[in-house]
């Protein structure tokens, strides 16, 4: 049960008062046996000037592990504050609406919403895909636990007692292609619409990158977003499973391992360090650090080195960035290496041309199912009438809805429709299914796993959707933005396997629900 004499929130009062501050993230391993972990944080507790803040995973690496939940608790005992991850792909949302409550029960404030990364092997197999939920959505049900949630017990309407969690997100500044990087962009202004009120880079060893990420947010009037870089501290072997792959969404090159193979652990935490003197005096809030078998005393070498390193960290910008062949940049170069946060965007230059499905489509969308259109009032009046006479869905099984099956076929052959039957291809701009071709089956953007080249975090054969999405936009003449300002309801599984246009005209998918957010510029400092 939430401590009645639980210590402050250590991050939340550093991110209001404007100290720069330096988290811990703890990766619990497949086992009950935590003591790696424990004695972090008893020597974080004891030391006076220890880390304060402790950040838990939730099965990393879309391997088993330890859930968050289990380990909190003994953070909380020793007056520190934890900061939760929670991923959506292994429980569906019944089950990241108990963890949360869970969590609330234990007393914890902080909750860093993640989609999570693709599954490797489990007992058994490879396990199930869930992806319920994505971050985008996480953070809107942070948001909804903040009232309580409204649900029926029998005849009365009841509402979950309220809780005020303080949530987070996570970005991916470091995507060397333009459609990877522009839509984690726009991915991150529609978390900070949606409620996230601090956010966490993913590691990356490229300060010129790092830094368009302040520059962006500022100049789209969210750089009072409190950003905290990721400061990871790898080792020759990790780094190359990051290049390979074998953890998400990582840009690593080979100069980078290179310089691994012949460093020991000094000379790697100095590199860390370096980082961190650079991200404080650059305006970040904070470092987010981490590293495999990092000890809190190793943690206080990088902070008390950091700080003696200062603004000196300017003289060694070789070793900070580490660009790759061809990197896309958000901003032109400025004279101190950096980018120059005043220059004009240098995305969209070349537009891409569309593909003739998209003009079909979009052609069939307009005429015949879009609300204003004759076919669409026509329809749509007969299947909301014989869908409020009839009884058990009888009228899927009428003459209006089944003039509407062809439909699906077409929608298969051009889009690869999964038949989900709440379509969001007007959304997408015709440019191809994201329940098909996304891994995770995601509805509000990319997640951040994407490899360097733009292929598929678990499907390396195949482009990420979303990158097809965002050429597929631009081609349509649409603005790519529009993804920043437009959430996607979870997919109503009520639907699943019925025809999506007779869902539309019937009013039954997502399209009524969908919320057009205020630009993220407009929410007010600090506020829900």
């Amino acid at each position: 049960m939430a401590h009645e004499t639980k210590p402050p929130n250590y991050l939340k009062l550093a991110l209001e008062t404007n100290q720069f501050l330096c988290t811990a993230e703890l990766v619990l391993g497949r086992d009950h046996n935590a003591a790696e972990a424990e004695t972090f944080v008893k020597e974080a507790a004891a030391a006076s000037d220890g880390i304060r803040v402790i950040s838990v995973t939730d099965l990393p690496g879309g391997n088993p592990a330890l859930p968050p939940e289990a380990f909190i608790s003994f953070i909380l005992e020793h007056g520190l504050t934890p900061i939760a991850h929670l991923a959506g792909k292994d429980g569906n949302r019944s089950s990241l609406e108990a963890r949360l409550h869970a969590l609330a029960h234990l007393g914890v404030e902080n909750i860093l919403a993640l989609t999570g990364d693709a599954q490797k092997e489990g007992f058994g197999g490879k396990p199930k895909p869930v992806y319920d939920l994505d971050s985008v959505l996480i953070l809107w049900l942070l948001e909804a636990m903040k009232q309580g949630i409204e649900y029926a017990v029998g005849p009365r309407t009841v509402h979950t007692t309220p809780f005020d969690f303080f949530g987070g997100a996570v970005v991916n500044p470091y995507k060397v292609r333009e459609p990877d990087q522009m839509m984690q962009l726009y991915k991150l202004l529609l978390k900070i619409s949606v409620g996230a009120k601090f956010i966490i880079t993913q590691l990356g060893y490229n300060l010129r990158k790092l830094y368009e990420l302040k520059q962006f947010m500022a100049r789209e009037g969210v750089g009072h977003i409190p950003v905290l870089a990721n400061v990871y501290v790898p080792t020759s072997r990790i780094a190359q499973m990051m290049k390979a792959g074998e953890v998400a969404g990582c840009v690593v090159l080979d100069d980078l391992i290179r310089r691994l193979k012949t460093e020991k652990k000094p000379q790697r935490l100095e590199r860390a360090a370096l980082l961190v003197a650079a991200v404080k005096d650059l305006g970040f809030a904070g470092a987010h650090i981490g590293g495999f078998g990092l000890t809190h005393r190793d943690f206080m070498t990088i902070i008390e080195r950091a700080g003696a390193i200062g603004a000196e960290w300017r003289q060694r910008m070789d070793e900070l960035i580490l660009p790759s062949p061809n990197e896309f940049y958000l901003f032109p170069q400025g004279q101190d290496c950096l980018s120059d946060g005043l220059g004009s965007y240098l995305a969209g230059r070349a537009k891409p041309r569309a593909k003739f499905v998209q003009k079909l489509s979009k052609f069939v969308h307009q005429h015949f199912i879009a609300e204003g259109s004759f076919a669409g009032r026509f329809l749509g009046r007969r299947l909301k009438d014989k869908m409020t006479t009839g009884a058990n869905n009888s009228w899927r099984h009428g003459l209006w809805c089944q003039l509407l099956e062809p439909s699906t076929l077409y929608r298969k052959a051009t889009l690869g429709c999964k038949s989900c039957g709440d379509c969001l291809q007007d959304h997408l701009d015709y440019a191809g299914c994201s329940m098909r071709w996304c891994y995770k089956e995601l509805r509000n953007g990319p997640c951040g796993g994407s490899r360097m080249d733009g292929t598929c975090e678990a499907r390396p054969d195949l482009p990420c959707i979303w990158n097809v999405v965002y050429q597929g936009a631009r081609a349509m003449g649409d603005d790519p933005r529009k993804f920043s300002q437009t959430l996607i309801p979870p997919r109503d599984w009520r639907l699943d396997g019925t025809n999506a246009m007779a869902n539309r005209m019937a009013g039954l998918d997502n399209f009524s629900r969908r919320i057009r957010l205020a630009p993220a510029a407009k929410r007010e400092k600090g506020g829900s």
